[in-house]
């Protein structure tokens, strides 16, 4: 079987014109989706063991890295204390991915120096912000 992989999920704005981001680890037909839901001032974690494209409003998903089984449980333990930032205003649920992918380079699940990784993040950099 191959090995676990990790995306940045996109999905139709919940609300105002941003696009909804999410993290989704999937392997093989199973996955799990890790976003904030709700907005300013009463977003909340939600962990829900789901494949990104299950979920309503999913657009696209870009590919992150590949990770390891191990990383797969310590992901989703992390994400369980994952800060949900309720006291400002301009954060939201494209700042809780990044935030995240942060934390998971601390823990050495993901690699700076992996070039698929910095191209990830330099596309969700161009991403990152209201559409037009």
């Amino acid at each position: 079987m191959n090995s676990p992989s990790l995306y940045v999920a996109f999905y139709r704005p919940h609300y105002g014109n941003f696009l909804h981001w999410a993290l989704a680890i999937e392997h093989g037909d199973t996955g799990t989706t890790i976003q904030v839901i709700g907005e300013h001032p009463e977003f909340e974690r939600s962990i829900i063991d789901q494949r990104a494209e299950d979920n309503e409003g999913f657009l696209n998903k870009l590919y992150v890295g590949v990770i390891s089984e191990a990383d797969t449980g310590l992901i989703k333990n992390l994400a369980s204390s994952q800060p949900v930032d309720n006291e400002t205003v301009e954060w939201d649920c494209q700042d809780f991915v990044l935030e995240f992918l942060d934390k998971l380079e601390e823990e050495y699940v993901l690699d700076t120096n992996d070039e698929e990784y910095r191209e990830a993040r330099q596309e969700l950099k161009r991403r990152r912000g209201a559409i037009y």
